[in-house]
């Protein structure tokens, strides 16, 4: 059983793919470098390849040429790229999209026809691939050679003796003479200290003054503001009590003396000249009427429509050659 596989990337298609619309008359080679600061590369190919249904599907962007067939340029870069990928690849190519995204015009006296585009051939033929076998060669061998004996020399006879050191003397230290313990003297007897006390003091007499308990006032209700009445309730205010007036005394700290004053010239008329004053004509503003809230609206509840047959979709397969009468 053959355990071998392979895979293709979706580069390797994109490739492929690239070439064969490159190969259709009518269809220009662009090279973005080439095409100036903005320019972009045709054709430009998109593979997208789906593993599980062993299918590729294909968006083409090609640069047709001007005077030409474009719509037998696009039908014969579709076949070209399905032939290519199925003939060289081994896909199945599901659906391949075309779009002329730009248009190069042709020298003078130079034009793609109908003929060269139905002439184009399609069909890829893989060039086959010739491998020259392999000569085996079988590995020669040389003749077993007798073995060589070998010395081995014990090191057993190099261990050489070992010498064990004297036992070290031990000191034995002297014991100190006992310590004869000498008279003790008494110390001085401690004199308790007694501090000064003061002498007492009369107490002085606290009054206190009873605090006035005050309950505070529940709040007013609140009421709802309306936007067409006017709730607005005068309040009094309150004032506390009258204190009886104190009298004030003015001591007097020196004595009043006469001061001359310098003359003052008698005053001149001034006339101001102003301009007669002009009526003002206030007109009364008239106040937007207060709004009310909308009223509300129904709610719509969508209904998903009922389900359809599904259609069939019949795929034909493309023709080579072109009705040019049509």
């Amino acid at each position: 059983m053959d355990t071998s596989f392979y895979h293709v990337s979706e580069r390797t298609i994109e490739r492929v793919a690239e070439v064969a619309a490159a190969a259709v008359p009518g269809c220009r080679t662009i090279d973005a470098k080439l095409a100036g600061l903005a320019g972009r590369s045709f054709p430009r190919i998109h593979a997208r390849l789906d593993q599980t249904a062993g299918t590729v599907t294909v968006d083409t962007e090609i640069a047709a040429s001007y005077p030409a067939p474009i719509a037998a340029i696009t039908d014969a870069v579709r076949t070209t790229i399905i032939a290519h990928i199925r003939t060289l690849v081994g896909l199945d190519v599901s659906r391949v999209n075309v779009t002329v995204a730009n248009v190069e015009p042709l020298p003078a006296n130079e034009r793609v026809t109908w003929d060269e585009v139905a002439k184009h051939e399609a069909f890829a033929i893989a060039t086959p691939i010739e491998v020259s076998p392999t000569q085996v060669e079988h590995p020669v061998t040389q003749p077993a050679q007798p073995l060589a004996e070998i010395e081995v020399h014990s090191l057993v006879d190099d261990i050489r003796g070992v010498v064990v050191p004297a036992p070290v003397e031990i000191t034995h230290p002297q014991r100190p003479d006992p310590v004869r313990p000498s008279g003790v003297k008494t110390p001085e007897p401690v004199h308790p200290y007694q501090p000064a006390v003061p002498a007492p003091q009369r107490l002085a007499a606290v009054v206190a003054y009873p605090t006035e308990a005050r309950v505070p006032f529940p709040p007013e209700p609140i009421r709802p503001w309306s936007p067409g009445v006017n709730d607005t309730v005068p309040r009094h205010p309150t004032l506390p009590p009258l204190q009886p007036l104190k009298p004030v005394t003015v001591e007097r700290l020196g004595r009043p003396r006469a001061v001359s004053l310098p003359w003052r010239a008698p005053l001149r008329e001034i006339t101001v000249r102003r301009e007669p004053l002009k009526p003002i004509v206030v007109e009364p503003v008239a106040r937007a009427p207060i709004a009310s809230a909308p009223a509300p609206q129904s709610v719509i509840v969508r209904t998903a429509p009922a389900p359809k047959p599904l259609k069939q979709i019949t795929i034909q397969p493309v023709v080579k050659y072109y009705d040019r009468t049509r």
